[in-house]
C-alpha cells in the first residue's frame, strides 16, 4: 500500500511538473518578447453607406509599446464576407445590408494573435438619401425623372448623377405622358421593412397618368384614377398637382378644383379614397388650389396655407388628428383634417385679412433655425396693387385642431423693385429659404434667363441682386425651404442644372464685384427640357415625431 502510494504521488508530481515547465514556456515567451497588443479601430464618416460608392476607411491601430508590430496581415469582412485584405479599405460597395458588421481582423504573423475591430456599418439605395430631381421632356416630349445625389471628390461639391431614373429602374419603360409638375410626400414605417424614404407624386397629361412612385426603387406604387371612389376622375377632372400629407391628400384640377382623401392611418397602403362628388369649399363656394404653400414639417404644422383667389383671403387646410378626452369613452381619436379655416393677423397695418384688389404672384414657406420640430413656419408672398410690388413676410402658429392658427406679420408690408422683371411677358420661378443666423430668409426669383435673390438683411438698394445670368430661360429652382440652406438648384430650358453656392462670402462677393467665380458648384447638361426642379429629402425633417 505505501509502494502504490509512493507511485502515485511521484506520478503526481512528474505530471504537475510537466504542466508546470509547459505553462513557463508559453509565459517566457510573452515575458521574454513582451507582446505588443493591438487596439483596431474604425472611424466612420458615416454609419450609412450608398451601394456603388467606393468607400475608403483608414483604420487607427494603437500598439502598445508605442511602436509598430511589423509582419501583420489584414482582412476585412463585411456581415462575414471577405472584401479586401489590404491595410486600408478600398471597396466598391457591392453588398447590401442594414446594420451589419464590418470587421477587421489584424493578425500578428510573429506570435499569431489576432486583434479585431467592428463598427455597424448600412448599405443603402443609391437613390434613398438627400438629392436634386428633375423632372423634364425628352425629345419626344414624354417625362424623364433624373435623381443626383450630392456628394464631394477632392474635397468639392459634386453629384452622381442617374439620368431617366425611371427608365433604368423598370427595364426600360417610361412614363409616358407629358410633364407637368412632381411633389414629395413622406411615409411612416408600420412594419419591418415598411420604406420610409420620401415619394413622388408625378402628374403627367396622357402616358401612365398621374402615379405615385416610389423613392427607393423608382417603380410606380400606384395610379390616381383607381384612389377616386368610383374608380375613376369625376367628368371633366384634369389632375394638375396631388399632395399627399399625414392625413390628408389633396388632388387639384386644371381649374383649381380640390378633391380630398382623409386617411385614417399614416400607412403608405391604405383603403380610403378620394370622393369625386364634392370639391373642397370655404363659405360654400370652391377654393381654388392654384397657390399652396407646402412645408416641410406639415405634420407639425398640423395642414398647408393656399392664397384662395375667389375669397381674396388666406386659408388654413387642417392636416391633423387629435386625442380628445370624452368623459365615458376616455381619449378618443378626433380627425380634423380637410377642414378649412380662415388665418386672421388683426393687424390693420397690413392687407392680409382681406387681399381684394391685390394680385398674389407666390406664397412660399420655410422653416426658420429656430423653428424645426415645432412653432412658427415662415411664410413669403410677393403682391401686386395698381403695378406697385410689394413682399408680405409672416409666420403661422401650429394648428392644434378646431380653431385656426394664429398669424403673425414678421416684417411690415415692404414695398420692392419688381416690376420690371415680374410681369405677364417673363417666365417667373420662386423659391424660398433661411440661411445662417440672419433669422431672414433669401428669396431667389427668376425673370427669364436672370435670377435674381432678394436678401432681406441687405443694406438699401442691395437688397434685389442679380445673382447670375444663364444661357436658357429658368423653369425650375429649389432650396429645400429648410434652415441653413447652403445651396440652390436651377434648372433651365435647355437641360442644363446648375448648383449654386448660396453662402455669405459668395452673396457679399456678388455685392461687392458684381459676381463671384465661386457660386456655380456643379453643373449638368442634357437633362431634356426641365419643368421643375425639387430637393428630394430621405424622410420628413420631423420624422421622429411620426412614431
Amino acid at each position: 500500500m505505501n509502494m502504490k502510494r509512493i507511485k502515485l504521488k511521484l506520478a503526481t508530481a512528474i505530471f504537475l511538473g510537466s504542466l508546470m515547465s509547459s505553462c513557463y514556456e508559453d509565459k517566457g515567451n510573452y515575458d521574454y518578447e513582451q507582446m505588443n497588443d493591438i487596439t483596431v479601430e474604425i472611424p466612420l464618416e458615416s454609419s450609412d453607406c450608398v451601394l456603388g460608392d467606393v468607400l475608403k476607411i483608414i483604420p487607427e491601430l494603437k500598439f502598445s509599446t508605442g511602436k509598430e508590430t511589423e509582419n501583420l496581415t489584414y482582412l476585412w469582412t463585411f456581415d462575414g464576407q471577405e472584401i479586401a485584405t489590404e491595410r486600408v479599405l478600398n471597396w466598391t460597395v457591392d453588398k447590401d445590408g442594414k446594420y451589419k458588421d464590418l470587421r477587421l481582423a489584424v493578425k500578428d504573423q510573429t506570435t499569431g494573435v489576432t486583434y479585431f475591430g467592428s463598427a455597424l456599418l448600412s448599405v443603402i439605395s443609391p437613390y434613398t438619401t438627400d438629392g436634386w430631381v428633375t423632372l423634364s421632356a425628352k425629345e419626344d416630349g414624354t417625362s424623364m425623372l433624373t435623381y443626383m445625389r450630392p456628394t464631394t471628390k477632392d474635397q468639392k461639391y459634386t453629384c452622381v448623377v442617374t439620368k431617366d431614373v425611371y427608365g433604368l429602374s423598370n427595364g426600360g419603360a417610361t412614363l409616358g405622358g407629358k410633364p407637368i409638375f412632381m411633389s414629395q410626400h413622406f411615409v411612416s414605417p408600420w412594419g419591418s421593412g415598411e420604406d420610409n424614404t420620401s415619394w413622388l407624386w408625378i402628374t403627367q397629361q396622357g402616358g401612365q397618368g398621374c402615379v405615385d412612385v416610389s423613392g427607393s426603387s423608382y417603380q410606380t406604387e400606384g395610379y390616381l384614377p383607381a384612389m377616386f371612389i368610383n374608380g375613376g376622375y369625376p367628368q371633366g377632372f384634369e389632375p394638375q398637382r396631388v399632395y399627399d400629407m399625414v392625413y390628408l391628400s389633396m388632388a387639384i384640377g386644371r381649374n383649381g378644383e380640390i378633391y380630398t382623401r382623409v386617411k385614417e392611418s399614416l400607412n403608405l397602403f391604405n383603403s380610403n379614397y378620394f370622393l369625386d362628388d364634392r370639391v373642397l369649399l370655404y363659405n360654400g363656394q370652391p377654393i381654388d388650389g392654384t397657390m399652396i404653400a407646402m412645408t416641410p414639417e406639415f405634420y407639425e404644422h398640423g395642414g398647408v396655407l393656399a392664397y384662395d383667389k375667389n375669397s381674396n383671403r388666406y386659408l388654413h387646410i387642417t392636416d391633423l388628428k387629435a386625442s380628445t378626452l370624452v368623459i365615458g369613452s376616455g381619449m378618443v381619436d378626433k380627425y380634423y383634417s380637410g377642414n378649412v379655416l380662415a388665418l386672421e393677423t388683426w393687424d390693420s397695418s397690413d392687407p392680409f385679412d382681406d387681399m381684394t384688389g391685390y394680385t398674389v404672384h407666390y406664397i412660399g414657406a420655410c422653416v426658420g433655425p429656430y423653428g424645426q420640430g415645432g412653432g412658427s413656419i415662415g411664410y413669403m408672398s410677393v403682391i401686386e396693387k395698381d403695378s406697385r410690388f410689394f413682399i408680405q413676410h409672416f409666420e403661422v402658429d401650429d394648428c392644434s385642431g378646431k380653431y385656426a392658427p394664429g398669424a403673425y406679420i414678421t416684417t411690415p408690408l415692404r414695398e420692392v423693385p419688381f416690376a420690371d422683371i415680374v410681369n405677364a411677358s417673363t417666365k417667373n420661378v420662386y423659391a424660398l429659404c433661411y440661411y445662417q443666423n440672419s433669422g431672414r430668409p433669401y428669396l431667389l426669383l427668376s425673370s427669364d434667363n436672370d435670377l435674381y435673390l432678394y436678401y432681406f438683411n441687405g443694406d438699401k438698394g442691395k437688397q434685389l441682386i442679380k445673382f447670375a445670368t444663364f444661357d436658357a430661360p429658368i423653369t425650375g429652382i429649389d432650396t429645400g425651404g429648410g434652415a441653413y440652406e447652403g445651396h440652390a438648384g436651377v434648372g433651365l430650358e435647355n437641360g442644363e442644372f446648375y448648383v449654386l453656392d448660396l453662402s455669405l462670402s459668395v452673396l457679399e462677393e456678388i455685392i461687392k464685384e458684381g459676381d463671384s467665380e465661386k457660386k456655380v458648384l456643379f453643373k449638368e447638361e442634357g437633362l431634356g427640357k426641365i419643368v421643375q426642379v425639387l430637393y428630394k429629402r430621405e424622410r420628413a425633417r420631423d420624422y421622429g415625431s411620426w412614431d
